[in-house]
This record gives C-alpha cells, sequence and structure tokens, in this order.
C-alpha cells in the first residue's frame, strides 16, 4: 500500500515539476544623443539579458527616458525562464 501511495504521489507531482517556469524582470539601459535610438537600445540589453537566461521576452511592462547632456533611458520586461 505504501508503495502505491508514493507512485501515486510522484504521478500527481510530475506534470507539476515539468511546468515550472518562471517570470522573472530583467531591465536594459541605453543612452544615445536620440531618444528614440535609446529607448531601442534599452529594449534591446532587456531582452539579450532573458535570452541570456535562456528565457523568452513576454511584454515589455516599463519604460523611462531622461534627458541630460544626452537621452538616458530604461526598460523593464517580463521574461518566462525554464
Amino acid at each position: 500500500m505504501k508503495r502505491q501511495s508514493v507512485a501515486i504521489a510522484l504521478a500527481l507531482l510530475l506534470p507539476i515539476g515539468a511546468a515550472l517556469a518562471a517570470t522573472v524582470y530583467v531591465s536594459g539601459s541605453g543612452l544615445s544623443y536620440d531618444p528614440g535610438l535609446a529607448l531601442e537600445i534599452a529594449r534591446a540589453d532587456a531582452v539579450a539579458k532573458c535570452e541570456a537566461q535562456a528565457g523568452t521576452p513576454i511584454e515589455e511592462v516599463y519604460n523611462h527616458l531622461s534627458r541630460n547632456n544626452y537621452w538616458s533611458a530604461s526598460s523593464i520586461w517580463t521574461c518566462e525562464v525554464p
């Protein structure tokens, strides 16, 4: 009886373990004299950080531009990592 209950418990946990993908947040930054280019660099940086973890970028959840002597951009993405 004990073997059967262990087998049932393992059978129930197996699909859960296979579907354990985590959603994490990654951020990227970019600098440029052009605001559009700074944001493009920031997005590419965030996506590269996600893919470096063998993840899949899901969507951009936040971005921000600020102006000093140049444009500074940041981009935050959700990323699904296995």
